[in-house]
């Protein structure tokens, strides 16, 4: 009898995690582990424990998730190997997210040391994608843009979770593209996703966030545009709303895209749900990109305008070092200038004020990532945009 409702725990759970029905995932998960401890079934509890921490990771619940997870990675045969490697990699994608870098670090060197232990180097692509996350946290891009490569060549050989499918990868590579500077291989990265079979629900996430991302460098038509930019976000946006978790980078690059059309009530609205509207910069985004609205000045994407472009790629044209100059209008070869008037004014140092205030606020959450993290990628990141509001601050009469 306990085998039968096992079975029928891991179809239905496998079902909800493929919908991103978390909460259930979590009940089917502490059910499957009580059969198993019951049944003194060490292999299935490791399993059920990473079910389950995973399901609490997906919707931020930290802790829980970590007490789940650490149990199944520290499991020895009869468990999984491979369980608990994927223990292990869940691990990593927190402490990647919270920890400091030395924590991430050993868990790497862990996960490197249990694949060769093991004999599972076909498994080696989590680690190469964590490597990258890693890397992109830091700001590193270009070494971020490395270990994705890796994943994506060493994901071939390997069958395993269906959390791991091929546009996984791929949207990987695209925003390494983006945050290069590099429109035509984030165009074709965004290609091969539409092209590629979407084989759970997040792949069709992945694919409008590629387009996304497109639309937030200037692409036009990216492949399988479906309603324009705007309607491209504010249908992943609902999207989100449906499904348990937080899905940042999803939410993040809609919101700047909508921020680009101008469209300030959606984002406004969006900042105030949990799990979507969490970008610490957001909000400050928000006022800066209506300041220049009101100044007559054309939309800038933050990330998009000071990308540091690697050597080897082409480089968005439009990208420079510090995103304060304006583009030359190609039609009439002069710089778009600032409209005058009280109102108008008025209105933007209000909006510069409000934006140069939040990100003021932020700067201590930047310093603690800084030092998480050993770098000085989110001070940058902050400084860049507060220079910004300095620049537009300076111009007006």
């Amino acid at each position: 009898m306990s085998e039968t409702k096992l079975h029928q725990i891991r179809r239905r759970f496998s079902d909800a995690y493929r919908a991103r029905h978390y909460t259930d995932c979590i009940r089917l998960a502490t059910e499957g582990l009580q059969l198993a401890e019951a049944n003194h079934d060490v292999a299935t509890q490791t399993l059920m424990q990473v079910w389950l921490g995973e399901s609490h990771w997906q919707r931020k619940e930290t802790e829980p998730a970590v007490a789940a997870l650490s149990r199944a990675a520290a499991a020895e045969p009869p468990a999984d190997p491979g369980d608990v490697f994927n223990a292990l990699s869940t691990l990593l994608n927190i402490a990647i997210l919270e920890r400091p870098l030395a924590e991430a670090r050993a868990l790497i060197a862990q996960g490197h040391t249990h694949l060769a232990r093991h004999d599972q180097q076909r498994s080696r692509h989590m680690l190469d994608l964590s490597e990258g996350d890693l890397a992109a946290r830091r700001g590193d891009w270009p070494a971020a843009q490395h270990h994705y490569r890796a994943a994506y060549e060493h994901q071939h050989g390997d069958t395993g979770s269906p959390r791991f499918t091929l546009a996984s990868y791929q949207i990987k590579l695209a925003e390494a593209s983006f945050m290069l500077g590099d429109a035509k291989a984030l165009s074709d990265w965004c290609a091969q996703i539409h092209a590629t079979p979407k084989l759970v629900e997040g792949d069709r996430l992945r694919a409008e966030q590629a387009r996304l991302l497109c639309y937030r460098a200037g692409i036009a038509e990216p492949a399988g545009a479906r309603g324009g930019a705007a309607a491209t976000a504010r249908r992943l946006l609902r999207w989100l709303e449906e499904i348990d978790g937080h899905q940042a980078e999803f939410a993040r690059d809609a919101m700047q895209v909508l921020l680009r059309e101008g469209d300030w009530l959606s984002v406004e609205t969006w900042l105030n749900y949990p799990g979507i509207g969490d970008n610490p910069l957001m909000r400050g985004d928000l006022h800066l990109a209506r300041a220049r609205q009101a100044l007559g000045l054309p939309a800038l994407d933050p990330d998009w305008s000071t990308a540091t472009p690697h050597p080897e790629v082409t480089a968005n044209p439009a990208a420079n070092a510090n995103g304060l100059s304006e583009k030359t209008d190609p039609q009439t070869g002069t710089k778009p200038s600032i409209k005058t008037g009280s109102k108008t004014i008025a209105k933007a140092r209000d909006n510069l004020e409000a934006a140069r205030a939040h990100y003021i606020d932020k700067q201590t959450w930047a310093a603690h990532e800084d030092q998480r993290l050993e770098t000085n990628h989110h001070r940058q990141r902050l400084d860049a945009r507060l220079q910004r509001v300095e620049a537009l601050t300076q111009k007006l009469p």
